[in-house]
Order: structure tokens, then C-alpha cells, then sequence
């Protein structure tokens, strides 16, 4: 099987980020089995779909007939018996929790047929853990799309300890297919790739506001203005090269022990939450945000990667 045959794919979990992968898929020609456990998430998973499809009508990315046609690729179902039936490639987009991820994939390795690949887009659970509730590991892997999936281009393709090298090369095939840039995860380790970074930076963030060492504006506007702009092209290892590997040394002697090395979740955040303030959804988190600032938050953010896109 190579990544021009899989036409039949199936996305369970109809959130943000299963209907937007749901649309990646449609947008590039296959038919599109997009499962969640009612109409009303269903319905509103579409929704999302269509929001995400005026952006890229908007930066030209799309026509208003592809998006049409993306649409009628993707059907909508309760029934997962159905959804699995002849399915070459399902993606998992349900909530982090393991448990749920291992009886899920354990009727799913009763309901397709042997020979599909299974995967998850878990943010950074072990796949091999996951891999072990079927008869299949060698077919199981990661798929993890970031958000939001109709911008953002990186795939992390992860390796279980028994996913084959064929179905790794599959599906990093598949994703170049649909116009992502895989990456290979070789090792199965907590947070993949991206995360890792992800949250080396935000532990380092949350020390330096707990410290008062700089308020949360300031400190995102480190980034934002600083390495964040060479980070967008270059990554932090070519970033170092460019800057010499001896001076980047010579500030590693004496900085190395200075960050955080916090093993805990941050305390801030922990109250942060549980005085209910989760962030931009509930209108409150390290800022505040009324509903319309929000929405030109989130359209500028679009209109910034829409940017950066046309350079990678």
C-alpha cells in the first residue's frame, strides 16, 4: 500500500482539531468518514470546517468551489461500526486521557479491516501504549496535527516500539501528500517533538513571571520580537549555527544553571485554574479577553501564519 492508494480515511472525534484534519483530507481528494457521538457535535465540528475554509478562500489558498467540493467529501456519522467499515487510515482526535484512547482503539481494531493503519493525534501520550490494546502495533502510530490543522503545517509522525518502518514511511508519504511537513518521531517519548519545545520555553516563561522578573506582556514580547521571528524559519539548533556554536557555548556555561528545572506543574498556573481562568476560553487566563477581542486576536494570529506560510 502506498500513500496514493489511501482514499477511504476516518476521523473520530469531531472537535477543532478532527474536523479541521477531516478537511485537510477532503481538500486533497479523499472521502472523508468524520465520527463523533451526536448530530449537535457533528454539526458544530462542520462549522468549524467552513470557518476554516473562508480563511483560506480569504488568503487564496482556496476557491470557493474546492471548498464546496471539500464538503461533499465528508460525511458525518454516529454509527463507528459504519465509519470503519473498508477504512484504509483512521485518526483518533478524542480528549488525552489513555484509558478512553485504549478502548477506542481496541473496537477499532476489531471493526476495520486488518490491513488499515491506525492512528492517534494525541499530543504526546505513549503510542505504544496505545498500540498495545490491538492485535495490530506494527500498524499503529502517531499523527499528531497541530493547531490550528488548516494552517499549520508540521505532522508529527511518532513511532510506537513495534510500529513498522513501512507504516512510519506510509504515512510520512500521506502527509506530504496533503501538503504537511512531517517530521519522524523515532523514539516514543512523553510530548513528542513539539511539545518538548513547546514547554521548555512556557516552564521558562512561568519562572520568570513568578520571579517578577518581567510581567506576561514582556515576557511574550521576548519572544514575539525576538528569537520567535528567527525560530519561524530557522529552528533553534540552525539559529545556534548561525550565531556560532562557540558563543552559544560559552552562554551555555553559565545559563544551563540557571533556568528552571521545575519537575511540578507550575503553581501559577495551577491556581490560575483552579480559580477557573483556563485562557481565552473561559475569558481569562494569564490576560483577559472580551468575545471581540478575541476574534482579532485570533484573526491576526491567521493572518501571521498565513504570512509565514508563504515562506516555508
Amino acid at each position: 500500500m502506498n500513500a496514493q492508494d489511501i482514499s477511504q480515511i476516518a476521523v473520530i472525534g469531531a472537535g477543532t482539531m478532527g474536523a479541521g484534519i477531516a478537511g485537510i483530507f477532503a481538500r486533497a481528494g479523499s472521502e472523508v468518514r468524520l465520527v463523533d457521538l451526536n448530530d449537535r457535535v457533528l454539526q458544530r465540528g462542520m462549522e468549524q470546517l467552513r470557518d476554516a475554509q473562508k480563511t483560506l478562500i480569504a488568503a487564496n489558498l482556496l476557491s470557493s468551489q474546492e471548498a464546496e467540493a471539500a464538503l461533499g467529501r465528508i460525511t458525518p456519522l454516529t454509527d463507528l461500526e459504519t465509519a470503519c467499515d473498508g477504512v484504509q487510515l483512521l485518526i483518533e482526535a478524542v480528549s488525552e486521557d489513555m484509558a478512553m484512547k485504549q478502548r477506542m482503539f481496541r473496537r477499532f481494531d476489531d471493526l476495520c479491516p486488518e490491513h488499515a493503519v491506525l492512528t492517534s493525534n494525541t499530543s504526546g501520550l505513549s503510542i505504544t501504549e496505545i498500540a498495545r490494546a490491538t492485535k495490530r502495533p506494527n500498524l499503529v502510530a502517531g499523527m499528531h496535527f497541530w493547531n490550528p490543522p488548516h494552517l499549520i503545517p508540521l505532522v508529527e509522525v511518532t513511532k510506537g516500539k513495534e510500529t513498522s518502518d513501512a507504516t512510519a514511511q506510509l504515512l510520512m508519504a500521506i502527509c506530504r501528500r496533503i501538503g504537511k511537513r512531517p517530521i519522524l518521531v523515532r523514539h516514543d517519548v512523553p510530548g513528542f517533538v513539539g511539545n518538548r519545545l513547546q514547554f521548555a520555553v512556557l516552564r521558562e516563561a512561568l519562572h520568570l513571571l513568578s520571579e517578577g522578573i518581567a510581567s506576561a506582556e514582556d515576557i511574550d514580547a521576548a519572544m514575539t520580537c525576538g528569537p520567535g521571528l528567527r525560530y519561524g524559519l530557522l529552528g533553534p539548533l540552525r539559529t545556534a549555527d548561525l550565531g556560532g556554536l562557540d558563543v552559544f557555548l560559552a552562554i551555555s556555561t553559565y545559563l544551563f544553571a540557571e533556568l528552571s528545572s521545575d519537575t511540578e506543574p507550575p503553581a501559577l498556573m495551577a491556581e490560575l485554574v483552579k480559580q477557573g481562568q483556563l485562557g481565552a476560553k473561559t475569558g481569562g487566563g494569564f490576560y483577559p479577553y472580551e468575545e471581540k477581542e478575541l476574534s482579532e486576536i485570533i484573526a491576526r494570529r491567521d493572518r501571521v501564519l498565513l504570512g509565514f506560510l508563504s515562506h516555508l
